[in-house]
């Protein structure tokens, strides 16, 4: 890990943690004081994947945090090679009226093999992850 980017709560950046990225040389990041919205985008996924699979209650202990874990491993396969999203192309506001354009849905990992600033080699390593998964496996 190279850096950690946290939000200003307390509950977030406590002495502890100062002391644990300094110690590893992990650069450590808040958002700016009074600009809640810095967050945004880690708050879409929250609400759109971690809320919908685990609730919103309250987890406790390591048998919890091993459990989230197992659970994270699966979600994020799923969601990065499997599940599709929109994506907005241009926005355009005409007095009141805003019209939105999307791409059409592609799934993060189809995204990244689109892209022109993936290496080669990085591409071949999510092709090979890919094909070892199976959504429909128990």
């Amino acid at each position: 890990m190279l850096g950690l980017d946290v939000d200003n709560d307390s509950a977030f950046i406590n002495q502890t943690v100062v002391d644990y990225c300094k110690e590893r040389k992990i650069e450590l990041t808040r958002s700016r004081a009074y600009k809640k919205n810095d967050q945004a985008w880690i708050e879409q996924k929250n609400g759109s994947v971690v809320r919908r699979l685990v609730g919103y209650g309250r987890l406790e202990g390591a048998a919890a945090a091993q459990a989230l874990s197992m659970l994270h491993e699966a979600a994020r396969l799923y969601v990065n090679f499997f599940q599709p999203s929109f994506k907005l192309r241009s926005k355009v506001r005409d007095g009141a009226r805003v019209t939105k354009q999307y791409e059409i849905p592609a799934t993060p990992y189809e995204r990244l093999l689109a892209s022109d600033r993936v290496t080669d080699p990085c591409k071949d390593q999510l092709r090979q992850v890919f094909s070892t998964l199976d959504p429909v496996r128990c």
